[in-house]
C-alpha cells in the first residue's frame, strides 16, 4: 500500500479494548485502523479550533433574517448545538 507523500508517520498507544473495537469498526468500514484514527483527528481538531468555530459563527449570522418562519428561542436552545 502506497501513502500519501503528506503523511508523517506516527506512533500511539491504545489498550487492547481500544485496539479490539478499532479493528473491528475498520474492517465493518471498510478500511484502516489508521484511517479510522486520522478521520478522528480531525473531528477533534475541527470542532476544538477556535477560529473555525468563530468564522461559523460569522457564517450564520442573520441566517434566519431571510426566512418567513423563524424559529422561537426555545426550539433553538432545544437543538443540539454543532459548534
Amino acid at each position: 500500500m502506497t501513502l500519501p507523500s503528506e503523511l508523517a508517520r506516527t506512533q500511539i498507544y491504545l489498550t487492547a479494548q481500544q485496539q479490539q473495537q478499532l479493528s473491528a469498526l475498520a474492517k465493518q468500514q471498510g478500511c484502516s485502523s489508521s484511517a479510522l484514527i486520522r478521520s478522528a483527528i480531525d473531528n477533534f481538531l475541527h470542532t476544538h479550533h477556535p477560529q473555525e468555530r468563530l468564522a461559523k459563527r460569522l457564517r450564520s449570522a442573520g441566517a434566519w433574517e431571510a426566512k418567513a418562519v423563524r424559529p422561537s428561542v426555545d426550539e433553538l436552545r432545544s437543538e443540539e448545538r454543532s459548534f
